[in-house]
């Protein structure tokens, strides 16, 4: 392993993520991992890595990083002014950076996590079979001012590629969400369902754990949602007793108590956690053969972008 970054400024959230902890669920233990996944493994693609390499996790912005080597990185997802020495840093590019150089986050333009791939992946304690971290439960390497980052010592010879430019994401203050429908979907009442469904939603409060929702009405007739628990996702929406929808997010529990609408697509996940506080959301249910198309193509994507990036050490 070989120094990468000394942190000068942690900001307001900086974490080391995979692709999360999919084989421990049954025992309580959230997925966590990234929280755009599209992003995520963009940002390794481009670099020959493999899908599940990990990478740096920024959210909002305030973060100030040390380059202690030379270093070739790649940043991706949500635009949250990056800097390097400051001037501009170039996104979903591979560029390169000299021992000393200042790389810093400014805040957010648009979206909301942010993403610094290495080549080979960063270097970090694993805790079951997983990189990523899960803060509450002191999983994976938890960064405060001063820590020091590590990656591979391996030599790689990069090509300096980048995304075109009609495939980087976009990231807008609206945006169509689309869901599968629960086992709950017909018990919950018409009024609750046309409240939320009919207009779009307001982007509340949120975290790694999960994200309220707000409509236009607010005084909301309560109803009954508590049901014996069952198992939840990144993607589950939950619906309150007060009618407001919550969805739960990388880090959310791994069982919930209220009744749901139905699970965000995997496709369209990446849209859902960009969206900034006061951005809207329109939530749109659709039938599973559609969701196994979308999501096919969004793999699909991504498996593409793989061939064309691979790379080979030296």
């Amino acid at each position: 392993m070989k120094e990468l970054f000394e942190v000068l400024n942690r900001g307001v959230s900086i974490s080391i993520q995979d692709m999360g902890r999919e084989k421990y669920r049954h025992l309580g233990i959230p997925v966590s991992g990234a929280m755009d996944q599209l992003a995520f493994q963009i940002g390794n693609l481009l670099l020959g890595n493999k899908f599940n390499a990990a990478s740096i996790e920024i959210a909002f912005g305030g973060i100030v990083l040390k380059a202690l080597n030379q270093i070739s990185i790649v940043i991706t997802g949500g635009n949250l002014k990056p800097s390097l020495n400051g001037k501009a840093a170039e996104m979903y590019k591979v560029i390169d950076l000299e021992k000393d150089d200042i790389l810093d986050f400014n805040g957010a333009v648009n979206g909301v996590y942010s993403y610094i791939s290495v080549p080979g992946g960063i270097k970090s304690e694993f805790h079951f079979e997983s990189q990523s971290t899960y803060t509450p439960a002191s999983l994976g390497l938890v960064i405060t001012k001063g820590t020091l980052i590590y990656g591979s010592s391996t030599t790689f010879k990069l090509m300096k590629r980048g995304l075109q430019h009609e495939f980087i994401p976009k990231y807008p203050k609206h945006n169509s969400i689309k869901f599968i429908r629960s086992s709950h979907f017909d018990k919950i009442p018409y009024h609750i369902k046309f409240q939320i469904l009919s207009k779009p939603l307001t982007i509340g409060t949120f975290n790694k754990m999960g994200m309220y929702l707000s409509t236009i009405k607010t005084n909301v007739e309560p109803f009954n949602s508590n049901i014996l628990s069952e198992g939840t996702t990144f993607g589950t929406i939950q619906v309150l007793p007060t009618g407001q929808p919550i969805i739960l997010l990388a880090d959310s529990q791994t069982t919930g108590g209220y009744a749901t609408l139905g699970t965000v697509i995997v496709s369209d996940l990446w849209k859902l956690v960009q969206m900034q506080k006061g951005n809207t959301i329109q939530l749109l249910p659709i039938k599973l053969d559609e969701a196994k198309i979308l999501n096919k193509k969004h793999h699909l994507f991504l498996k593409c972008l793989q061939i064309e990036c691979r790379n080979k050490e030296v």
